[in-house]
C-alpha cells in the first residue's frame, strides 16, 4: 500500500486531513515552556487505532464536503484498520456525531479477496 497520510503536531493527539488546517496551527503555537510544536506527517500505516483521534474541525464530514474532498455520494475514499492492517475502501459518514460522542460511518473496503461492507467509528477510519 502506498504511503498515505495526515497531518499533526509533534507530540499530539489529533490527526488533520489538511495541513494548513486552522486548528493544527494553532496547536503548533500552543507553548509548553519555550517550546512550540512542529507539525509532522503521519503514516497511517504507522498508527494504532484509537492512538490519535480526528480534528473536529477539517475532518467533520461537512469541512470535507465543502472542501470539495467528499466528492461522491457513493462514498468518500479511506482507510480502514482491521486485523492491525490499513485497507483501502470507501466511507459514508452519519449525518452527526452519535450519543457516544463520535463520528461513525459506514465502510466499504476489500480485504484478502473479500467485500465487507461495515458500520465503523472514527477510531478505525482514516480519510485519504
Amino acid at each position: 500500500m502506498e504511503s498515505e497520510q495526515g497531518w499533526r503536531t509533534k507530540g499530539g493527539r489529533t490527526y488533520h486531513s489538511d495541513p494548513s488546517c486552522e486548528w493544527l496551527h494553532k496547536g503548533r503555537l500552543r507553548l509548553i515552556g519555550k517550546d512550540s510544536h512542529e507539525v509532522v506527517e503521519v503514516r497511517w500505516a504507522d498508527v494504532s487505532p484509537g492512538q490519535l483521534q480526528p480534528c473536529d474541525y477539517c475532518c467533520a464530514p461537512a469541512w470535507l464536503e465543502e472542501h470539495g474532498r467528499q466528492h461522491r455520494a457513493d462514498g468518500k475514499p479511506c482507510l480502514v484498520m482491521s486485523d492491525d492492517e490499513w485497507w483501502r475502501g470507501t466511507l459514508v459518514w452519519e449525518a452527526s456525531r452519535r450519543a457516544d460522542g463520535l463520528w461513525w460511518a459506514t465502510v466499504t473496503y476489500e480485504k484478502s479477496g473479500q467485500h465487507i461492507t461495515e458500520v465503523r467509528s472514527q477510531h478505525d477510519i482514516r480519510a485519504r
